[in-house]
């Protein structure tokens, strides 16, 4: 009983490993993912200095006469300035990782696709290279009445 235990405990940990590696995202999956993150945080920021912005134009109309509410204005609209540039950044590095995943991906479906294809006979040329033996018809060859094969 204890013995089977110990099986089934083992053969758990390998299942487990074997999913875990096959789940594991290539490098750049997780610079899209980490370059998104930052980018998703950024926007957040800028779309509350916006508020904050906003908020600060409408104290200012409501007391115009008030010398810090204009300190306030300039300093949350260089904030701002600062915010959007990161944004931007943040967004063009955003986009650069995601087509070197792109290429990536590309170059894994290349690869996949040509350890499909299959190696013909290098003896001959045109469709007699795709004939595994000399009286192999192709997809399309129909074996004529007056032909013998």
């Amino acid at each position: 009983m204890t013995l089977s235990r110990v099986k089934n405990g083992i053969l758990l940990l390998v299942a487990g490993m074997l999913s875990a590696c096959a789940n594991h995202p290539s490098p750049q999956q997780t610079m899209v993912d980490d370059r998104y993150m930052v980018y998703e945080q950024t926007y957040k920021a800028y779309v509350q200095a916006e508020k904050k912005y906003l908020n600060l134009l409408f104290n200012i109309e409501r007391m115009p006469e008030e010398e810090e509410l204009w300190m306030m204005k300039r300093d949350q609209m260089l904030e701002l300035l600062q915010l959007r540039d990161l944004m931007l950044q943040a967004r063009a590095e955003l986009d650069d990782a995601v087509q070197d995943w792109e290429k990536y991906l590309q170059e894994v479906q290349a690869e996949a696709k040509q350890a499909q294809v299959k190696q013909y006979n290098p003896n001959f040329t045109g469709r007699d290279g795709q004939r595994s033996s000399p009286g192999q018809l192709l997809p399309g060859e129909v074996k004529g009445k007056n032909q013998r094969w």
